[in-house]
């Protein structure tokens, strides 16, 4: 048994050619040994060994090949969608401080450069300035062929069956379609819809004590880049869709 980390799926291959089962636990389910006040490796076999036998840690679910493949894609667009978000908010904080309106425009656009250039700022400001345009531009650059190799994916199988279906639905385009894809891997593992909906953590927290019965928000308890997708695909579908309902 092993628990879910980066590594776990590099480790899972190579355990499980040689052993009857290889079982990657939840981190949450290990989280009691590590806040253990007496830590050994033995101790920490014996306990997990006990629990397993028990039935009591929860395995989770091996992705295959190539949703791990889409997942490390997503992962690394989102990674570098936040980079470029950083040198945006970055750049806007110096119009800020100076009390500069921004250009016309795509503020951080390649013919706006002589602009942001021709601002009255300390030299090391404008040097910041100047590396942070060119960060965004490689950013967005880079952004761009991630998102192109998304969609070439998206006419590959397994996704392409799945994705036409996905792209019919309000506030989902092929971007968002392939995001929902690699987040939820294999939906035929979710016995039901609540399952899925458990999973993504967009059921209502509920309350049960005695005669008191609540319902909460969201439990937020699932995987938080599925949620997001799904939570931006509902903006979008409020904003652009022929049969959205207007505000009151």
């Amino acid at each position: 048994m092993l628990e879910a980390t980066s590594n776990a799926w590099l480790l899972y291959d190579q355990l499980q050619p040689l052993v009857a089962e290889v079982v990657v636990a939840h981190p949450q389910a290990v989280k009691l040994i590590a806040a253990a006040r007496v830590k050994t490796d033995s101790r920490d076999t014996i306990k997990l060994a006990s629990r397993l036998s028990a039935n009591l840690i929860p395995a989770v679910w091996v992705p295959p090949q190539e949703v791990r493949e889409l997942r490390a894609l997503v992962t690394h667009r989102n990674r570098l969608v936040q980079q470029r978000t950083q040198a945006a908010n970055r750049l806007h904080s110096v119009l800020h401080r100076h009390n500069v309106d921004p250009p016309p425009g795509e503020p951080f656009a390649v013919h706006q450069r002589e602009w942001w250039l021709t601002l009255d700022l300390p030299l090391a400001e404008k040097l910041r300035v100047q590396q942070d345009l060119s960060l965004y531009q490689t950013l967005k650059a880079l952004i761009q062929e991630s998102e192109a190799e998304l969609g070439r994916l998206s006419t590959c199988d397994p996704w392409v069956k799945q994705v036409p279906f996905l792209v019919q639905l309000p506030g989902l385009g092929v971007l968002s379609a392939m995001r929902l894809l690699a987040a939820i891997g294999e939906i035929t593992r979710f016995p039901s819809a609540k399952h899925l909906v458990g999973y993504a953590g967009l059921g209502a927290s509920v309350h049960q004590s005695g005669e008191t019965n609540r319902g909460g928000r969201i439990t937020k308890e699932g995987r938080s880049d599925l949620r997001g997708v799904m939570v931006e695909a509902a903006w979008v579908a409020v904003e652009h869709h022929p049969q959205r309902i207007s505000p009151v």
